[in-house]
């Protein structure tokens, strides 16, 4: 299913059904309003639909989707509750950055999971509790198979 959005003034943060913190931390990183694609993906997120967006790079899609990713996360679990997939080790290394930033005060753990560095230490990682998992699906799968990423809670 498509969903199209007409796309007035530029919302600011505020307006969503979101958390104080993850305003305070959007505005901290510089959001003044929503972008186009924020508009979209944000409120479409948080009523649980699953979303496929498409947009330049710097259109705010990392920003978009962790907001609601930050909103729908409960502190107290222990195990992950999403997993982002990304094709590079540099974008989980962004994505995770942004998406921690955002849930910053709601004290997020997020942790990112690429190939090429210890398995190991990922996997003492992921032993803490973990909110939210950005990796590339190579290394995802890898850990998932070690029992080492459980799923029980996406």
């Amino acid at each position: 299913m498509h969903y199209f959005l007409e796309i007035g003034a530029n919302m600011n943060f505020k307006e969503f059904e979101i958390d104080q913190e993850i305003v305070k931390a959007v505005e901290l990183l510089g959001y003044k309003a929503a972008t186009k694609v924020q508009e979209y993906v944000i409120p479409k997120g948080l009523q649980g639909h699953d979303l496929w967006v498409k947009s330049q790079t710097g259109s705010g899609k990392s920003a978009a989707f962790g907001t609601v990713l930050c909103e729908k996360v409960v502190w107290e679990q222990r195990y992950p509750q999403a997993l982002v997939l990304v094709p590079t080790r540099e974008l989980a290394l962004q994505v995770a950055q942004e998406i921690k930033n955002i849930g910053r005060f709601k004290r997020l753990n997020v942790v990112p999971i690429f190939g090429r560095v210890s398995i190991d230490n990922q996997e003492l990682q992921l032993k803490q509790k973990t909110h939210i998992v950005v990796g590339t699906p190579g290394r995802v799968r890898d850990l998932i198979q070690r029992g080492s990423l459980n799923l029980e809670e996406l």
